[in-house]
């Protein structure tokens, strides 16, 4: 069974890369600082087939739909999913533009 872990929003996620949690007590990442923005972002597509939402399909049948997961991999092999948190960090960056015009 996994472990219990705990759940953060996503726009805390720069936050929550540089935190290490043992045993409920959160502590420091070692190294230096890892911000998300700098790492290359990379994309994978997962498929989920016969998704529940559509209802039983005919004997037979099997229909797929695409699931787009989005990761950012970082030094030292660090590969965090980023799915939720790149349109927020999009639109923040669209809301710093647009100050700056």
């Amino acid at each position: 069974m996994a472990p219990i872990i705990q759940t953060h929003p996503a726009s805390d996620l720069p936050h929550q890369v540089n935190i290490v949690n043992k045993n409920f007590q959160e502590k420091r990442r070692k190294g230096p600082a890892v911000d998300l923005k700098e790492c290359p972002l990379y994309e994978m597509t997962q498929y989920s087939c016969n998704p529940p939402d559509n209802g039983v399909p005919q004997p037979g049948v099997v229909t797929c739909k695409p699931l787009v997961k989005l990761f950012r991999r970082c030094a030292g092999g660090m590969t965090v999913e980023t799915t939720s948190w790149e349109p927020i960090r999009m639109a923040e960056e669209k809301r710093k533009a647009e100050e700056r015009e």
